[in-house]
């Protein structure tokens, strides 16, 4: 299946991470084969050595190499095109939410390629700012629609470190209250028509000790976060 986009909104949290650590939450929309992987990836992340800090940032990357030769991180390189002079890529999201409230903060994370030009809008915020796109240039398999669609949460840590939290930095058994989540799962289709992803469709996926990391994801959530999922964990010695 070809899709033409994908969105969700995303809970927001502070996390306490180290230099050389990351943890970013998002969604990937990819195509072509591993030696041409085309990558786009946007979330709220968390990246000192990024950013400087271990504040939430909105950020992003891309590749049409898997990262081989091609891409990078927000505007390190050529590539995405800034349109909004007043929020971008890198920019600090605030605010974010405290350790067992039911009342979130979440931001909408929305690409969609566009029908005409074929460039890879991104648009957040639930005033809907259109912060810039992805030329379809830029791309060897993109520009003809993703074909994978992929949400959740990317940590790194370099082996002599612990692995980073994820989402609240909370185990998802510790249910909404606490846990980190990702709602509002929609994709883009062929046909340009914007719908709730399909159960069936969602395969869960994780490569960490469930003590790590964890996710739980029954389908629909009700009116406010409709499909939906929570996930994360405290990181730690996670390797399998």
């Amino acid at each position: 299946m070809t899709f033409r986009g994908a969105s969700a909104i995303i809970g927001a949290y502070n996390l306490s991470l180290q230099a050389k650590q990351y943890s970013i939450s998002q969604i990937w929309l990819q195509s072509g084969p591993p030696t041409e992987l085309n990558i786009i990836q946007v979330g709220c992340g968390v990246h000192p050595t990024l950013y400087g800090d271990s504040a939430l940032h909105l950020t992003a990357s891309w590749t049409a190499d898997g990262y081989v030769n091609t891409g990078c991180y927000d505007n390190l390189c050529p590539g995405f095109v800034q349109v909004n002079r007043d929020f971008g890529l890198g920019a600090f999201l605030k605010p974010t939410n405290p350790i067992g409230t039911f009342n979130k903060y979440a931001y909408v994370i929305h690409v969609k390629q566009d029908p005409s030009t074929g460039h890879w809008w991104l648009i957040t915020t639930l005033n809907s700012i259109q912060v810039g796109y992805w030329p379809k240039e830029i791309f060897t398999h993109l520009s003809e629609g993703s074909s994978v669609i992929r949400y959740g949460g990317e940590t790194f840590a370099p082996p002599d470190m612990v692995s980073p939290p994820m989402g609240s930095g909370r185990l998802p058994q510790e249910l909404f209250k606490n846990s980190g989540f990702i709602g509002r799962l929609q994709i883009t289709d062929s046909e340009y028509k914007e719908t709730d992803v399909d159960p069936k469709d969602m395969k869960p996926y994780l490569d960490a000790k469930l003590d790590c990391y964890d996710l739980i994801y029954h389908g629909y959530e009700g009116p406010v976060y409709w499909q939906a999922f929570l996930y994360g964990g405290p990181g730690g010695q996670c390797d399998m």
